[in-house]
């Protein structure tokens, strides 16, 4: 009898722990499938667990190499080769930005649901990131830290665009900068429109001319490249104009990105 109830004692903490685990594991996923989570103490926490487990599985992985056949294994160093060389990049643009202190991170979660608006880093308060910080990669700007955890950051990609944060952004046209604000992004054309800009340009000059951040009325930092000139159009009364952008930034193919530390 009495075997019997520490029997039964023993199932029900087994449950209980079951039960535990797959509330841990539903929680894990919930925060990676919903970018619309407030960044609070508990959520932020879960965060930098998921972090640590993608590092734990990224060794696992590592380890486990051994395992596979000849054919995975070539396709494995291909990719590792792909990484080293955007890695490379990135540390050329670390001497080439020398005047920036760069964080250099990789992406550890993109949700498919905002695939175009936010996706977070390994990378947090441990290494002095901050809310506001800016993003790039080897191509130009990527977006701005909007949440930071111990271990890892929330980035706000810069074709997420809407009124509320306007990029103001320039470039030089025969020896003169004119100014004016990235507004939105054409995800079917890959098209970033620059809106409000004055003078008068000729379409054929003005094409693939780079168009940087200004630093005049957000926290990015001045000189961040944003894309190249495509098109122009007037706008409705002939004041100004709208320039359409082609990015520099593949918003399909992001893994390694850097933090600009600072203003």
């Amino acid at each position: 009898m009495v075997i019997m109830m520490k029997n039964k004692k023993r199932k029900k903490y087994k449950i209980l722990f079951i039960f535990l685990i797959a509330a841990i594991i539903c929680s894990l996923l919930y925060i990676f499938i919903n970018d619309n989570v407030k960044n609070n103490y508990i959520i932020s926490n879960l965060k930098d667990i998921s972090a640590d487990v993608f590092k734990i599985s990224s060794l696992s992985s590592l380890k486990n190499e051994n395992n596979y056949n000849n054919d995975v294994k070539k396709e494995i160093n291909n990719d590792y080769k792909n990484e080293i060389e955007k890695l490379k990049q990135t540390l050329h643009l670390n001497i080439i930005n020398s005047d920036k202190e760069l964080i250099n991170a990789s992406i550890i979660k993109r949700n498919v649901n905002y695939w175009y608006n936010t996706i977070t880093i390994n990378k947090g308060k441990n290494e002095d990131v901050r809310v506001g910080n800016a993003v790039i990669n080897e191509n130009g700007l990527v977006g701005k830290v909007i949440n930071v955890n111990n271990k890892s950051s929330d980035i706000k990609l810069l074709v997420a665009l809407n009124e509320d944060n306007y990029i103001s952004s320039k470039f030089e046209y025969e020896g003169n900068e004119y100014f004016g604000l990235l507004s939105k992004y054409d995800i079917k054309k890959d098209e970033l429109y620059l809106i409000n800009v004055i003078g008068d340009f000729d379409k054929e000059k003005i094409k693939d001319i780079n168009v940087v951040t200004s630093g005049l009325s957000d926290s990015f930092s001045s000189g961040l490249l944003v894309g190249k000139i495509k098109d122009i159009k007037k706008e409705s009364f002939g004041i100004s104009n709208t320039i359409i952008l082609k990015p520099t930034v593949n918003f399909d193919d992001l893994d390694i990105v850097s933090v600009v530390k600072g203003k």
